[in-house]
């Protein structure tokens, strides 16, 4: 229990930084003269970096282990958070959001694999905690806002930075590491592939939504992204419900899940346009409900399909596929924001309820 609960945490202060710089986006766009419609490619390049390392982080799990693969992940991203306050142009801002990605991909899969090494049969609930603590991470981290807004948004940031490194210090004196197969060849099975393709649209949208909504609903509703921030926030307080659901879905058919919970998804990103922002904020906890159960299953149904590979590397494969196509997402979302607010909602329902249908291959 001990070593679940310290992996919860570094995965709460590594979710964390994920969104911390999605308040204060629009503030430095603003400070760099950058066009809106190109706010898209902060969160872009974050993912960019992220995928690359996606299968360098299985490869060094079995080689180094997957204890020392997450902690050097986990200090590339923590770093580099550190850094950003100091940036003064747009592009090194970017620039730095790939390095952090770049550590981002060397933490998931191997922490998840520690998570999961010795209590395989339930893996669907512990990747539904594992969910909900990168929940907990972005609830803070969207609301970090509050923080940016009273102490400015580079000093918030720095600070934010050295949690990270508090998150790094715990892990490395409380996690105990595990020993993977070395043998596991990159094989990437036909099935992890469509899988990987299917759900790629639910992830993209679900990190679009993370990332740019704050920017999304000051502009919608002409309040402070620092402001609204807590209340888009829900989202993940929405994520962390979702997380603690995910047993309901343990013995029942993962494929038909998957298809129910991306329909109901989809579904609720038109609601994020009507009736005000109090309303927003409840269609945000019903979105992280359903996105969190989505993805908890497809994360568990990796880990059972793949079973002769081991766990990081199955995970590896569907986040990098995730990563490589739902990327694409955010940059789309943030153009068609500059030229329609409601129309960009509705790029996120049909990046999500499109590609699922591939599910019906499996």
């Amino acid at each position: 229990m001990r070593q679940e609960l310290s992996i919860y945490f570094s995965r709460t202060i590594y979710a964390a930084q994920w969104y911390i710089l999605a308040p204060a986006t629009l503030a430095i766009a603003e400070a760099e003269n950058v066009s809106k419609g190109l706010i898209g490619f902060l969160p872009f390049a974050f993912i960019i970096g992220a995928a690359i390392t996606q299968i360098p982080a299985a490869y060094l799990s079995s080689k180094i282990s997957p204890k020392k693969t997450f902690l050097i992940g986990l200090f590339i991203l923590s770093l580099s958070d550190i850094l950003v306050p100091f940036t003064n142009k747009f592009i090194y801002a970017i620039l730095l959001r790939i390095l952090a990605g770049l550590g981002a991909g060397l933490y998931f899969s191997p922490a998840a694999a520690v998570l999961v090494y010795s209590n395989k049969e339930r893996s669907a609930t512990l990747m539904g905690l594992y969910n909900a603590a990168f929940s907990i991470g972005g609830l803070i981290g969207l609301s970090w806002g509050l923080v940016d807004a009273l102490l400015g948004w580079r000093e918030a940031t720095f600070i934010g930075g050295l949690i990270g490194l508090v998150a790094f210090l715990e892990n490395l004196f409380f996690v105990k590491d595990i020993k993977l197969s070395s043998k596991s060849k990159m094989v990437f099975d036909k099935k992890l592939i469509i899988l990987g393709i299917a759900t790629s649209g639910i992830w993209g949208s679900s990190y679009a939504v993370g990332t740019l909504i704050p920017s999304f609903a000051s502009e919608l509703y002409k309040i402070s992204s620092y402001r609204v921030s807590p209340l888009v926030s829900l989202y993940f307080l929405g994520n962390i419900i979702g997380g603690s659901l995910t047993s309901l879905f343990e013995k029942r058919n993962k494929f038909n899940s998957i298809l129910l919970m991306a329909a109901l998804t989809g579904i609720t990103y038109p609601l994020y346009g009507i009736l005000g922002i109090y309303f927003m904020a409840f269609a945000s906890l019903l979105n992280g409900i359903f996105v969190n159960v989505t993805t908890s299953i497809y994360y568990a149904l990796a880990i059972d399909e793949l079973n002769s590979i081991n766990e990081s590397l199955s995970l590896s494969i569907i986040n990098l596929i995730n990563m490589v196509i739902g990327v694409w997402v955010s940059p789309i979302f943030s153009l068609a924001m500059s030229i329609n607010l409601k129309l960009s909602l509705y790029i996120l329902l049909a990046s999500t309820i499109i590609p699922v249908v591939l599910i019906k291959k499996l």
